[in-house]
């Protein structure tokens, strides 16, 4: 015999989740880290040193992905950028509070997983998605 949960209990803590999950996720938002992770950003998204460095990688990674000549040249290339890229101070300033964000959600992960006695973002799905993820 095969007895299901009622579909209400379900529908009930299906809405308590998504509330608790949309409290965290406003909590979490307008946290010291998150915030300055999201200045950082930006401030590397507008900067023109950035720009210009991101647009030769791009140009030098099509390269490599679509020829076969002077590929050493490209590859050459593409890692004096990519060096030179996270020399700049708006990278390193970007990556320190990436770091920073970074370990604080898996602090509130560790919290979460420890209180619901599985390893929370491990099994964590996104819903609403037809393509099983």
């Amino acid at each position: 015999m095969n007895i299901q949960t009622p579909i209400i209990a379900n529908t009930e803590l299906n809405t308590r989740a998504d509330q608790a999950a949309r409290e965290l996720g406003e909590l979490l938002l307008h946290t010291p880290e998150y915030q300055a992770f999201l200045k950082a950003l930006n401030a590397a998204n507008i900067n023109p040193a950035v720009q210009k460095i991101s647009a030769e990688m791009r140009s030098h990674q099509d390269a490599l992905r679509w020829s076969l000549k002077n590929t050493g040249e490209h590859e050459a290339e593409l890692a004096r950028l990519e060096t030179e890229f996270e020399t700049l101070t708006v990278i390193q300033d970007y990556r320190l509070t990436e770091e920073a964000v970074c370990r604080m959600f898996a602090e509130v992960d560790l919290i979460i997983s420890q209180a619901a006695g599985v390893p929370f973002a491990a099994n964590a799905k996104r819903s609403g998605c037809g393509c099983g993820g």
